[in-house]
This record gives C-alpha cells, sequence and structure tokens, in this order.
C-alpha cells in the first residue's frame, strides 16, 4: 500500500517511528515499511510518502 502522511513539526525525530508504526497499525499489522519521500511545506510540516505491506485481520 502506500499512504500520505503529515509529519508535524511538533513530532520530534525520536517520536517518528513510533508515530508511523501506529498509522500504519489502522491498515493491519506492518510487515516491512519505507519512507519514499520527503516533501516539506510552507507551516513547517513535512508531507512523508510511505510504501508499506501490511496484514490485513481476517473478517
Amino acid at each position: 500500500m502506500q499512504l500520505e502522511l503529515v509529519w508535524s513539526a511538533q513530532l520530534p525525530l525520536h517520536q517518528l517511528r513510533p508515530w508511523l508504526r501506529e498509522q500504519l497499525a489502522v491498515h493491519g499489522e506492518p510487515l516491512r515499511w519505507a519512507i519514499t519521500a520527503v516533501e516539506f511545506t510552507c507551516d513547517q510540516s513535512r508531507k512523508l510518502k510511505i510504501e508499506a505491506v501490511v496484514v490485513s485481520p481476517e473478517t
């Protein structure tokens, strides 16, 4: 899957990985993921492009 997430300027770098895992967990259990691009916005936040493989829970 591919996601675009906004990384707020208030979120420090050392909290980025746990925050990303939380965002991915909404879609299932992340097996692998990578940040493939970072775009800077005018409000000091950053837009992250994420590619991930997740296992969706069986329904």
